[in-house]
């Protein structure tokens, strides 16, 4: 999975209509930023400094790349001429001026040498480049037309399986408006033209990204369909390619900027419907579906996307922002949804749920007129188990048989000793019974079904987990529907952090305060609903990231959720009786009062990293009682680990003293003594 950790402005651009696009520097974390046509700036992404920036004595003609093989910077100026230069180079205008005949459209970077790309489609090694100039013998006049007839862009070279080169570039003639891709074999002359068009529909984003079996041509189009082209050396599809999903989240009736950011992964900038705000997508070509989103409140008609060390840089407007990402270990499940079904589906589930509103509409559906008395005169369906233990036994004469809802909870049970699984309840006969694969143990479904068909319907899209908590977990807590934000947290692993921090302070604000601060609480037998904290640490037993989680906590967490949180930790880390509920994560399957204990550790990291600043200044008792209690226990532990560090050496003398040793550990000679007798 990938998810967006932090987004700040890197640079302003003086005049976006002179922005050249950005470039990889020798240096990791640097990129080159050509803002004009005059201006060239290479900037730090993690620092947001400028390193060094040069003014040009004339106007370049394309962006300026680094050349490894002569480990200089490139420039191109009015297609016609290049200078190189290095980073102790005070002046540019003191460089050399190489002049050539052809017209030169793009110089390409390259992981071994950068690539010249001429106007006519020809292309050549730097190096080669400047060698053979003085024997080109091609009119300026032709070169200058035919720099003008025609646009190319986005040049890439691809390295494919057999390691051979692959460059392709965009061609769009203006005479005719025809627009192409070229693919081009380094290795050979040969090229081949694809013609990417529609009819009826215009093309509104395109790209080339990296695929399990090469570079892939991925092109949106005004119908929302996004098509995928493979080509590779073997590959013989003709334009566009295979049609694989629908793009639901953008508009895109406005432009779209697209570019491949690794293998199956490219990110995809364009405004948001009704012109509210834009959107940034990580979509993942090989599942066909979205796996990040990063909001923006305004949506600019100019944009260029780049990446570099886990960073999407957003050139957007008369800024260039960094959008940092992270690519986590890929889990189908929580990609695809866990609980894919294909089978029993109603009318309702038949209809694509797609808005909010359509949400909390059917949730919100109770019925027609004609069977509202009945529906409200039927149990519901969930019922707990004291209550199931007060349903009287069928003895055949006052109790004719025993409740569905007895048969119901034994055949759930039945069913959990072998698997964690559902019935899924349906209305055609024992035959047509279903039985739904669970990650949870605790996860007991839906409990409504207008709550089911929604949750099966997103499911069975394809939706991820991340996407599907994203839209319930907002309806649901709007809604203060407790049961099933409960349900949501216990059915997903893959939770957005600031999902998380949400319902942690939902769960705070709707749990009893003597519960939270771990004190015994005398509940009265007639009470009508007692309190527990149920809820609240079904939320603390979630994976997260503290990184990305410590915003989120600093701005949904006021002072007093965190002093009660401090208190409740407090107790699942002293308290073995206390345990959090087993879960799947990421990694393993937390159980045991050992990772409670390292779990409430992790939380309490995070509370104190986004809650620094107002706990140094705080003078409140309870706190500085609650700070304290943690002093003691960390104290204890570390007098308690203080003596195993004093076994340390001696474990790793007795493991060193049973490895065999080589004799010659540095030198290619050994000298032995042989006694003679």
């Amino acid at each position: 999975m990938s998810k967006f950790l932090s987004y700040y402005n890197l640079f302003p651009i003086p005049d976006p209509k002179e922005f050249l696009g950005m470039a990889a520097d020798k240096e990791s974390g640097n990129v080159i930023t050509t803002l004009a046509r005059n201006v060239v700036v290479i900037l730090n992404i993690r620092t947001h400094k400028q390193l060094y920036s040069w003014s040009m004595p004339e106007k370049l003609s394309t962006k300026v790349v680094y050349d490894l093989h002569s480990q200089k910077y490139v420039g191109v100026f009015g297609n016609h001429s290049i200078r190189l230069w290095d980073v102790d180079t005070p002046d540019v205008s003191k460089c050399k001026k190489l002049k050539f005949q052809k017209s030169i459209a793009h110089v390409v970077y390259t992981e071994v040498e950068a690539l010249v790309l001429y106007s006519d489609g020809s292309c050549q090694p730097l190096s080669k480049a400047l060698e053979s100039r003085k024997n080109q013998k091609e009119d300026t006049a032709e070169q200058l037309a035919l720099a003008a007839s025609k646009t190319l862009s986005k040049p890439t070279v691809h390295t494919l399986a057999n390691g051979h080169k692959l460059l392709t570039y965009f061609e769009e003639k203006h005479a005719t408006g025809e627009f192409n891709l070229i693919r081009q074999a380094l290795s050979s002359p040969q090229k081949r033209v694809y013609p990417i068009k529609r009819e009826t529909v215009r093309l509104t984003g395109h790209a080339v990204v990296e695929g399990d079996t090469g570079p892939q041509l991925m092109t949106i189009w005004s119908d929302k369909r996004i098509f995928i082209l493979n080509l590779g050396e073997r590959s013989h599809e003709s334009s566009p390619g295979q049609f694989v999903s629908m793009l639901a989240e953008l508009n895109v009736e406005s432009k779209l900027s697209v570019y491949g950011l690794s293998r199956n992964f490219a990110a995809i900038y364009g405004a948001n419907y009704g012109q509210e705000g834009a959107s940034l997508l990580v979509y993942n070509t090989q599942f066909k579906i979205v796996n990040a989103k990063q909001y923006f409140k305004v949506y600019l008609d100019f944009s260029r996307l780049w990446a570099r060390d886990e960073h999407i840089l957003l050139a957007m407007g008369r800024n260039i922002a960094a959008v940092e990402y992270r690519m986590n270990a890929e889990l189908l499940v929580n990609m695809l949804g866990s609980q894919l079904n294909e089978t029993h589906l109603t009318p309702i589930e038949l209809d694509h749920i797609n808005e909010e509103e359509s949400l909390e509409a059917a949730i919100k559906f109770a019925g027609s007129s004609r069977h509202q008395a009945a529906h409200n005169n039927m149990p519901k369906l969930k019922m707990s188990k004291q209550l199931l233990a007060e349903l009287p036994p069928s003895d055949g004469k006052t109790v004719a048989f025993e409740s569905p809802e007895i048969s119901k909870n034994e055949l759930n049970d039945v069913i959990k000793q072998h698997i964690d699984g559902e019935v899924i309840q349906v209305a055609n006969g024992l035959e047509d019974v279903n039985i739904t694969l669970m990650t949870n143990y605790f996860d007991e479904g839906p409990q409504n079904l207008a709550v089911q068909a929604i949750v099966r319907q997103l499911e069975r899209s394809g939706a991820g987990e991340e996407e599907i908590t994203e839209k319930l977990l907002t309806l649901f807590i709007k809604t203060r529907n407790t049961e099933h934000i409960l349900m949501c947290v216990r059915r997903y692993t893959n939770i957005s952090e600031h999902m998380l921090a949400w319902c942690l302070r939902y769960a705070l604000d709707n749990t009893a305060t003597s519960l939270t601060n771990g004190d015994a609480m005398e509940t009265d037998d007639n009470a009508s609903e007692p309190a527990n904290d149920e809820l609240l640490n079904a939320v603390l037993a979630c994976s997260f990231n503290s990184t990305a989680i410590e915003q989120h906590l600093k701005q949904r967490l006021e002072m007093s959720h965190v002093q009660r949180l401090l208190r409740h930790l407090y107790v699942l880390a002293t308290d073995p009786d206390m345990l959090l509920e087993e879960r799947p994560s990421l990694d393993n399957v937390t159980l045991g009062n050992t990772p409670t204990e390292l779990q409430a550790f992790q939380w309490l990291s995070a509370l104190l990293t986004s809650h620094f600043p107002l706990l140094t200044i705080s003078k409140d008792e309870e706190l500085m009682a609650v700070l304290a209690q943690w002093a003691e226990l960390f104290q204890i532990y570390e007098n308690t680990l203080e003596p195993l560090a004093m076994a340390l050496p001696l474990l790793t003398n007795i493991i060193e003293r049973y490895q065999p040793k080589d004799p010659y550990p540095t030198l290619w000679y050994g000298i032995e003594k042989v006694r003679l007798y």
